[in-house]
């Protein structure tokens, strides 16, 4: 059963225990804020919802809002082995599952992007649409110290209070598992998937962004749906002032994104 929410805060930690494992999650208090479908969190590589936290206070007064931080990250429980990409996508479906969390637009940052897209491809009914900021992998720079070069070329751009909530995640999840993890992540081919998508997708780029370059930001937006007749397909929003952490470095540009894209997705499904 999922832990009892106070109304104190908009925002607020819970935890559940999902296939064994104890999940943590940052979720709304009031749970129907509007007849919109739930705005689902999902964090990148090695990190947690933490960092998504201020996009998601902007959001709680319109949506009901939900983040986990994922199995062997953050405060969440660790799992024996690093979980793949589908292990990460069942995962997600689980807890979604054990908190009553129904049909949902999914907002997730970096290698969360890839997360969500697998969960598209497994679970489609379970996604209203779809909002990929900074989508790795770029197949341009799919190596282990291309992409660790990248990461540590972003630090100038973020903020400095970001380095010490990503440092504090990095040693929580330990080396081996961010190593693991992030050879999931190379090995998970998000280029292939996305012309399968039917589902809105909205993709953000930084155009600051060392590790998701607005090249292959472009790219991912064209091959959203291309092989799928009658896909929603890809929209592409360059910020020109980010780099690769959006929502914790610009949290009211990126709400703002949402919810208008939010609002688009309401619009198409009224009745014609």
């Amino acid at each position: 059963m999922p832990t009892a929410v106070s109304t104190a805060e908009p925002l607020v930690s819970v935890r559940d225990v999902v296939d064994g494992v104890s999940i943590h999650a940052l979720v709304s208090s009031r749970r129907e804020v509007s007849d919109a479908p739930p705005l689902v969190f999902v964090h990148g590589l090695g990190v947690s919802t933490r960092y998504l936290e201020p996009t998601m206070r902007q959001l709680t007064a319109t949506h009901a809002v939900a983040g986990l931080d994922l199995p062997g990250f953050g405060r969440s429980g660790t799992p024996p082995r690093a979980l793949d990409t589908t292990g990460l996508a069942d995962a997600l479906v689980a807890w979604l599952v054990v908190r009553g969390i129904g049909p949902a637009v999914f907002i997730a940052n970096s290698y969360g992007c890839q997360v969500i897209v697998e969960l598209t491809m497994r679970y489609p009914a379970r996604v209203v649409g779809l909002v990929l900021n900074a989508p790795t992998m770029d197949p341009a720079h799919r190596t282990v110290f291309g992409q660790l070069w990248r990461v540590i070329a972003d630090i100038p751009f973020e903020p400095w209070r970001l380095a010490l909530i990503v440092l504090r995640d990095y040693l929580r999840a330990r080396p081996l598992r961010l190593l693991a993890t992030l050879n999931h992540a190379l090995a998970d081919h998000i280029e292939e998937k996305l012309p399968d998508i039917t589902v809105p997708v909205l993709i953000v780029c930084g155009a600051r962004d060392p590790v998701v370059t607005v090249a292959w930001s472009t790219e991912a937006a064209r091959l959203v749906g291309i092989s799928s007749p009658g896909a929603a397909g890809g929209t592409l929003s360059i910020v020109a002032t980010a780099a690769h952490a959006l929502p914790y470095a610009d949290p009211v540009t990126f709400a703002s994104l949402i919810s208008g894209f939010a609002a688009s997705l309401r619009r198409r499904a009224l009745p014609r």
